[in-house]
């Protein structure tokens, strides 16, 4: 049976408002709390509200055309690796699949797709609050530009994948949305504080973890194999590029 990809809640809220919506979907890679990991990485993509369906539906064929089904979860580490329930799926099919969804994401930046992303070195102890500042703040940002220079007012809903994190970010949006965050900046754009969905309910989660994984590989392990695809895909304007932080 054909999963049902759920659409947050707050959606009908926003239906009839003048202003747009923008869903910033987040997943991480590397993890604070490993001993091997050099890096970690918190990154995703921006869309408008109305484009998500036709993502996932578009992501749903490339799924088909490459395995014959669409149940089953795109992630970055699986996939590459053939862990999981993509064990039985030739490397090949695998590696195909990998490519096609990043570069439809190429093909349809910036309409659908504007990517985020921050990759930080994993020492200190901030690592966590450091990535999730970096992808808010500059989220905000974004959306401010919209109405600043383009008479577009927008409001964002950052959407995370579960995460024993979800506490935590929590306050720190709500922390960020009334005091600031530690450059006094305020997230002065955002409808909510995050939402987290489980990925296995959500394509748009995956596609961040694809994109989250493929910036990984670039750091950790020197393999531009992915991130090659989608490194102009992250937001900018005219010659000022906004949309990736780097602490190397």
């Amino acid at each position: 049976m054909r999963r049902a990809f759920a659409r947050p809640a707050l959606f009908f809220l926003f239906t009839k408002a003048d202003f747009d919506v923008y869903m910033l979907y987040v997943d991480d890679s590397g993890s604070p709390t490993s001993t091997t990991d050099k890096y970690c990485v918190l990154a995703g993509f921006v869309t408008r509200e109305d484009q998500n369906y036709w993502i996932q539906q578009n992501i749903d064929k490339l799924v088909n055309q490459h395995i014959g089904m669409i149940d089953i979860e795109i992630h970055g580490s699986p996939l590459r690796t053939g862990r999981g329930e993509w064990r039985h799926f030739p490397k090949d099919k695998r590696e195909n699949l990998f490519v096609e969804v990043l570069n439809y994401i190429a093909a349809n930046y910036p309409r659908q797709f504007i990517l985020f992303g921050a990759v930080i070195r994993n020492q200190g102890d901030n690592v966590a609050e450091d990535l999730f500042t970096q992808i808010t703040s500059r989220f905000d940002k974004f959306l401010k530009r919209k109405f600043v220079k383009h008479q577009e007012p927008a409001r964002g809903i950052a959407i995370f994948d579960k995460t024993r994190m979800e506490q935590q970010f929590q306050v720190w949006s709500q922390v960020y949305q009334k005091i600031g965050n530690r450059w006094g900046e305020t997230l002065a754009n955002f409808a909510e504080v995050p939402l987290f969905l489980d990925s296995r309910m959500s394509r748009s989660i995956q596609i961040a973890d694809i994109v989250a994984y493929s910036i990984f590989r670039k750091f950790e392990h020197n393999d531009d194999t992915y991130f090659s695809i989608i490194k102009n895909c992250f937001d900018k304007e005219g010659n000022n590029e906004y949309g990736l932080f780097q602490v190397l």
